[in-house]
């Protein structure tokens, strides 16, 4: 799992029928120190994020794993709310 900062909420009104009932986020990757890594990505979200929360999330094969059915077209998804990281 890889830790990220939410930056805001995406909205999609037209999406597939999949994906339909999701939440999507923008997140920016972080590495554990909270610096900035790469550009920032669209993830699902599973856990109710709020901006500004760090975040567990998944990416490449295993994101679509997350979703009930373990299917979906997305690139990363949201797994969990950090506490602390240290």
């Amino acid at each position: 799992m890889l830790l990220a900062r939410v930056k805001g909420l995406v909205v999609a009104s037209r999406k597939l029928e999949s994906l339909a009932g999701y939440t999507f986020r923008m997140i920016q990757a972080v590495d554990a120190g909270g610096r900035s890594l790469g550009e920032p990505l669209v993830a699902v979200d599973l856990v109710a994020s709020r901006d500004g929360d760090l975040v567990m999330y998944i990416d490449a094969r295993e994101a679509p794993k997350a979703l009930p059915g373990g299917y979906g077209a997305i690139d990363a998804c949201i797994v969990g709310l950090v506490d602390s990281a240290t």
